[in-house]
């Protein structure tokens, strides 16, 4: 055979075979566009000029390159559902007189036209809608844009010559089939059933037991560090339950359906209850799929949402001031450090003719102490039952009853929170905790104990306390303890003698209110840093600390909107993903299919019959995944709002109202692809029948 009529029989392979080809192709050109975009993101310098723009060049890398590994997997899945349906062709070519030498030639060219069609159209329309995605990205940044198109050939010739290696390694693969198949296997390889799994009841009881346990793991868990060191393992339990539970227990009921004698024998219910027990371990496989896609992209939008649209809350929280600065005091001084620092800070704002409408100067301590049975206790030494380091669990369970407490002058904090609050000797007050709530009495460090007159909710606005300890950590309740006087209430203190014990920290803050535009607040804002990093070099026993709100802020949006946009690109990657599985899923189907509703036809079974049980395996088959999703998602969402926690977001309301517009959402999308494939599904089980 010459080579021009392999390439047409290629050629023709491919047209007559259109239906399953034009999906395949198309998820080729979809994961080429989509690395090559990413890829040109991450070589932008646009976008590395950002505010936040090499955290945001980090992770288009690191996105880039999972697309890329990605796409190995996927582009094998849906090449092997185009090779079921072609290997009763090539069985026939091989009884008609080709050997495998000329099949395995004509596969070689149907995969170099179908790599030639999907590397030229997935870089074409990358190139063409890159520079839309750069604006895409820098506009959610909310940063000015230039225009400038360009290509990015490095991109190009990656993407080119990594899918070269992923269609070659899928020719390998088909190679390898044709090879070691004899021409009755090739014939008969779409028709032959599924023996159910054995023990199947006991396989579908314990993906029950999983899922469930794993549900009440989620929702037992209250703690951030819990969250963060066990969202891993109960994710993987709820994987290996959701597989179980689709395989096993769509066997299980698919059984126990077909003894129902009521249910089964009806017209719709009984094609549709027979095709599902032909192919049980199939089904059950691709559903799990199909549901654990959903349900991450869920998850993943959930949590990038939420952070995205909770940034000004974040911000507002943790930098309450357009401009703080905090300055450690040496040798632990316990009153009166820093306030010489006020009149230089408002003569470097006078300088610069900045409109002031706030100005606050507190002093303040922070330390770790132990709260247990309604007494805080400042005297306890934190390292003598610490565990080790690295043991998680451990420290876990150790700081349960730890918080990071603040302690102000009642001056002060009527001063910040506009009251006239009044202690008398001994007498304390405690602001802003939840488990301190029931704090009764504080024993000092020195063993000196005072009565907590009142518990207030009003907390004063300070900046984080995490700014200043190192040993603090950013998840332990920070309540503010309000002592009568500094100077009286820490006596004799020396913070030097107690470093074994705790790290107590004492700091002068000074915080200010601008009534300036965001652009000017910039400039104000590095002049001020530029000032206090000269001055911290010259105070080598100090530690100064600085912020400018409007810059955590565009930071912080930065990094929120370039993690955004990759979650909006990777979720979209997984609901083609997903819209494919089930897309082939339903196609091979169909094929399958048409046999058993030809006969039945000629049993009298009518169109609208028909119709109805299609619908009726339909929607069995696509409202499963989605509903099991959903309530994966119910039992995720404590779980993601203990992780955004951790990290830095408190708005618990907020993921809700987040998770229920995703969930909505995904289901119009997931509605469009139930009516598409259920239409296409329709086409193939009648093609050719004469329709009543």
């Amino acid at each position: 055979m010459n080579r021009r009529l392999y390439r047409k029989l290629a050629w023709t392979g491919i047209k007559k075979n259109k239906q399953l080809y034009v999906p395949y192709l198309l998820s080729g050109v979809v994961m080429v566009m989509v690395f090559y975009i990413l890829s040109f993101l991450a070589a932008s310098d646009m976008v590395h000029n950002l505010r936040g723009g090499e955290a945001m060049t980090s992770l288009l890398l690191c996105g880039e390159w999972l697309m890329g590994l990605f796409s190995l997997p996927f582009l094998f899945y849906t090449s092997t559902s185009l090779m079921k349906k072609r290997k009763k062709e090539f069985g026939l070519y091989n009884i008609l007189g080709m050997n495998k030498g000329n099949i395995l030639t004509c596969i070689f060219w149907e995969s170099l036209m179908a790599y030639g069609i999907v590397a030229g159209a997935g870089i074409f329309f990358g190139i063409l809608f890159s520079k839309a995605a750069e604006l895409g990205l820098v506009n959610i940044m909310e940063e000015e844009a230039n225009y400038q198109i360009y290509i990015e050939g490095k991109s190009v010739l990656t993407a080119v010559v990594l899918f070269a290696v992923i269609y070659f390694l899928i020719f390998l693969n088909t190679a390898r089939q044709i090879r070691y198949n004899n021409p009755m296997e090739l014939l008969q390889s779409g028709s032959v059933g599924e023996k159910p799994p054995q023990g199947k009841w006991v396989l579908a009881a314990a993906g029950i037991v999983l899922t469930a346990f794993a549900y009440a793991w989620a929702v037992r868990i209250n703690n951030p560090r819990e969250a963060m060191s066990q969202v891993f393992l109960i994710a993987a339990i709820i994987v290996v339950g959701t597989y179980l539970l689709f395989i096993a227990g769509s066997v299980f009921l698919c059984k126990k359906l077909q003894e129902n004698k009521h249910y089964y024998y009806k017209t719709a219910h009984f094609v549709t209850i027979s095709s599902l027990s032909y192919r049980m371990k199939r089904n059950g496989a691709s559903l799990a799929s199909i549901c654990i896609l959903a349900t991450i992209i869920l998850a993943i939008l959930v949590t990038t949402v939420g952070f995205y649209t909770g940034v000004d809350s974040i911000i507002e929280s943790h930098y309450p001031y357009d401009i703080g600065i905090t300055i450690e005091a040496p040798n632990g001084q316990k009153s009166g450090y820093g306030s010489q620092y006020d009149l230089e800070i408002e003569n470097k704002l006078e300088e610069m003719n900045v409109n002031v409408s706030e100005t606050i100067g507190v002093y303040e301590a922070g330390l770790s102490a132990y709260f247990e049975n309604g007494v805080l206790d400042l005297s306890v030494d934190i390292y003598k039952d610490a565990p080790e380091e690295g043991n998680v669990e451990e420290w876990n369970k150790y700081l349960e009853n730890f918080v990071s407490v603040r302690v102000l002058s009642l001056e002060d904090y009527n001063n910040l929170c506009h009251v006239t609050e009044e202690l008398g000797e001994r007498e304390v007050l405690i602001a802003g905790g939840v488990k301190t709530n029931e704090a009764k009495y504080i024993r000092n460090w020195d063993g000196s104990e005072y009565t907590v007159k009142k518990v207030l909710k009003q907390a004063p606005k300070l900046s984080g306390f995490k700014l200043y300890s190192g040993f603090v950590d950013m998840m332990l309740e920070s309540p503010t303890l309000v002592v009568p006087d500094m100077e009286s209430f820490w006596g004799n203190f020396d913070p030097s003698e107690w470093l074994d014990k705790n790290e107590v920290l004492f700091f002068w803050e000074y915080d200010v209110n601008l009534q300036e535009e965001r652009d000017r607040q910039f400039a104000i804002g590095d002049a001020v840093s530029q000032w206090a990093q000269k001055l911290s070099d010259t105070k080598e026993d100090q530690n100064f600390t600085y912020y400018s709100k409007v810059e955590r802020w565009a930071s912080l949006k930065s990094l929120a909107g370039g993690v955004l946009f990759l979650a909006l690109v990777i979720s979209m990657i997984f609901v083609f993903v997903a819209t494919l599985i089930l897309y082939y899923k339903q196609i091979s189907e169909g094929y399958e299919d048409q046999k058993q509703f030809s006969i039945m036809r000629k049993i009298g079974m009518t169109k609208k019959e028909i119709r109805r049980s299609i619908h009726s395996q339909m929607l069995t088959v696509f409202s499963l995944p989605l509903m099991v999703a959903g309530i994966h998602l119910i039992f995720a969402v404590p779980g993601i709002y203990q992780v955004m926690k951790y990290s830095i977001l408190d708005d618990k309301p907020l993921l809700i109202r987040v998770a229920i517009i995703s969930f909505l959402l995904f289901s119009v999308a997931y509605s469009i692809v139930y009516l598409l494939t259920t239409r296409t599904y329709y086409r193939i089980v009648n093609r050719g029948a004469n329709e009543r």
